[in-house]
């Protein structure tokens, strides 16, 4: 039997219970995940004790839904295997408990097919327990914010990736406010006049092309150009615009990039920035993950991130633990205001308690 039937029956058998040890994997920007073998489960079904089980959706993006209501969002991640069945993975997938999959190609294969057929396995997936047609799929990958010529040269990757049906962009190594502006607006949006959205001077490149994203969504491409736009620059909007602030260029101009109309979320991507700032004194030779507040420059740049998010109203993305008195404990991270977090299942769970969610897992 061969590798890739061994594991469309694994994906099949595990059901919605099982451990998919081969492809849903921490966020490593926030440091939370390796190779390992062992991970959470799809969905254990638990519910928080203020559940709404009469719970009826109002908008296609569940992300933008549960921060419209002052829920955090809560994400876990997915990297491309060619050795796994992404179709039926996708299908799983489309049951699990995190309310976002952050799909990794920026230091992992880029690799469209994948990609293409776990959305199509996510569309077919039947549906959330929360009522809406799949989780929210937000895709990092190796085009980065370099500065405008290069983001220019390569907006064709960002608009090629919506097109595969994705709801979500997040942009790494953000350093330059003019890539920033080519990735938001041009790569990522359609040319479309939208009714009560701000005019910006790059107008969107995206063209008659998303005959496949039209259909992940369930609806054809009328319906799906008119809300296939970014919030919050368009409050009818269901797609969703990130950013890594995440190096010391990056963090120097992150005041004008926070600005920029269209960014939704931003992360300051500790491992990354933990690179730049620390050296190898931030790698510990034991393989653990380093500890944030043992460095005074790092935390700088965190609170400095913390600070312009909440200032041009971006949510903030970090790391959260189950771990009381530690940096990234999860009632700290939501005190603090962050509003998309990555985490184990049942940290999600215990922040979700912690926040009274209403939206089923």
């Amino acid at each position: 039997m061969g590798a890739m039937e061994l594991n469309k029956r694994e994906v099949i058998a595990g059901g919605l219970g099982a451990g998919l040890g081969f492809a849903a994997k921490g966020a490593r920007a926030q440091g939370a995940g390796t190779r390992a073998s062992a991970t959470p489960p799809v969905n254990t079904g638990k519910q928080t004790s203020s559940v709404d089980t009469d719970y009826k959706p109002r908008r296609f993006n569940k992300v933008i839904e549960l921060w419209e209501d002052g829920q955090p969002a809560w994400y876990t991640t997915v990297r491309p295997d060619p050795t796994v069945n992404s179709y039926e993975l996708g299908k799983a997938m489309c049951k699990t408990w995190a309310d976002m999959i952050n799909y990794d190609m920026e230091h992992e294969l880029f690799d469209m097919t994948e990609l293409h057929e776990f959305m199509r396995g996510l569309a077919d997936g039947g549906g959330t327990r929360s009522g809406h047609r799949m989780p929210v799929v937000f895709v990092t990958c190796p085009v980065l914010g370099l500065n405008e010529d290069y983001m220019l040269a390569n907006s064709w990757v960002l608009g090629q990736i919506l097109d595969m049906g994705v709801t979500g962009i997040q942009l790494c190594h953000a350093r330059d406010p003019k890539a920033v502006e080519v990735a938001a607006h041009m790569a990522c949006r359609y040319p479309f006049d939208y009714p009560g959205v701000p005019k910006l001077p790059r107008q969107g490149l995206r063209g008659a092309s998303a005959g496949f994203a039209n259909h992940v969504w369930g609806m054809n491409n009328a319906q799906y150009v008119r809300i296939a736009d970014l919030w919050p620059l368009n409050p009818k909007g269901e797609i969703l615009f990130g950013l890594k602030i995440e190096d010391t260029i990056a963090d120097a101009n992150a005041e004008t990039s926070l600005s920029v109309p269209g960014v939704a979320f931003a992360e300051w991507g500790p491992t990354d920035n933990n690179y730049w700032l620390s050296g190898f004194d931030g790698l510990p030779l034991d393989g653990s993950r380093f500890d944030e507040t043992k460095f005074p420059k790092m935390m700088a740049v965190h609170d400095m991130v913390l600070r312009l998010c909440k200032k041009h109203q971006v949510r903030y993305l970090n790391l959260a633990t189950n771990l009381p008195g530690t940096f990234n404990y999860v009632q700290n991270q939501i005190q603090d205001g962050a509003m998309l977090l990555v985490g184990s299942e049942e940290t999600a769970l215990a922040g979700r308690e912690f926040t009274k969610r209403k939206m089923p897992i």
